[in-house]
């Protein structure tokens, strides 16, 4: 396929799009002077001086997907397909952390971990009907501090499922077009997988982000620089962790960006996508946004647990979408509406 692996595309700003999707029914309306702008990073204002930092990436095309030669590859990232994205979007410059979530929906991170161990709604899990409680092999009597790992407001936000992520972006559309920020047509919801990768690569073709030319460092870099993994993250660790030695989440924002300015897309926590997790359809595709359907949804980018193959930019992951990990949280996206 005779196709460059990245250009931009002329900016396409819808203005009568409604918000359809993902709690996004709302109506369009134009851009207010505080919301943001094409083309423009910016930051949600959040409950007192806490903001929400946004990065804009741009429209544009790439190579989804890995190689048949790049080392570590799995079956499931090819075959390398053609993606177009006809418009822009803004995507959180890290993880969501613990203190813009609970500006948003009003707990913290041991609230959280508390509401889903004592929920008692059967989901599909593991092949069965069953309580995330019981999936996640979480004794009902046993002290929170047997789960947890470090609760610093920096950190990114943990024990956070599929479908708690997808409220946090219900939530926060519903806020920001009540205050009249939202650009017509976007809203607050996941990355679609396409997105996330197109994001994290960032103009690259490498294994990572700061594998090829174009890295924001302008040349190749070790993957320590742009990576909490199962490499380094227990280096320097203290306080509650996971594991022998011991290591769990560290605060976003500590390693090197990508060339588009955001952190921590690879290593730190997996980062929960949008769709249905399914085969790729190779060929050339434009705005895809996965399967109809499926039994479990994507994530991506590895975690502080995982090994140097999770963190490749191709890596795929997938979860039931009411599973919640400590080694799993999810990134903002403004996206426009499905």
């Amino acid at each position: 396929m005779n196709l460059p692996p990245f250009r931009l595309l002329p900016l396409l700003f819808s203005s009568a799009l409604a918000l359809t999707a993902g709690g996004c029914a709302l109506p369009g309306r134009p851009v207010a002077a505080s919301g943001p702008a094409a083309g423009q990073s910016w930051a949600v204002p959040l409950t007192g001086p806490a903001t929400l930092p946004m990065v804009w990436i741009a429209p544009g095309t790439f190579l989804q997907g890995s190689p048949a030669n790049e080392p570590g590859r799995r079956p499931d990232e090819g075959p390398q397909t053609a993606v177009t994205l006809t418009r822009g979007f803004w995507l959180g410059r890290t993880e969501v952390t613990v203190a813009q979530w609970q500006s948003v929906m009003g707990v913290d991170l041991r609230g959280q971990l508390a509401r889903a161990r004592g929920d008692d709604t059967l989901y599909d899990l593991g092949g069965k009907k069953q309580t995330v409680r019981a999936f996640m092999r979480w004794t009902p009597d046993a002290p929170p501090e047997q789960y947890l790992a470090n609760e610093g407001d920096r950190l990114p936000m943990y024990f956070v499922s599929w479908n708690d992520a997808m409220e946090f972006g219900r939530r926060l559309t519903e806020r920001e077009h009540a205050a009249g920020r939202l650009p017509a047509g976007y809203c607050f919801t996941l990355p679609t997988e396409a997105q996330w990768e197109y994001a994290c690569r960032a103009g690259t073709t490498g294994a990572t982000y700061a594998e090829s030319p174009g890295a924001a460092t302008g040349g190749p870099v070790p993957l320590d620089r742009i990576a909490w993994y199962n490499g380094n993250s227990a280096t320097g660790y203290t306080g509650r962790g996971f594991g022998r030695p011991s290591a769990g989440p560290r605060e976003v924002g500590a390693k090197l960006p990508n060339a588009w300015g955001l952190q921590d897309m690879a290593g730190n926590l997996w980062e929960w996508c949008r769709d249905w997790y399914g085969p790729y359809p190779g060929g050339a595709v434009t705005d895809p946004t996965g399967p109809a359907a499926g039994t479990d949804r994507v994530n991506r980018g590895g975690s502080f647990g995982s090994g140097t193959r999770d963190e490749r930019s191709a890596n795929r992951a997938k979860n039931p979408p009411a599973e919640a990990s400590a080694y799993r949280g999810f990134r903002l996206a403004l996206c426009p509406a499905p």
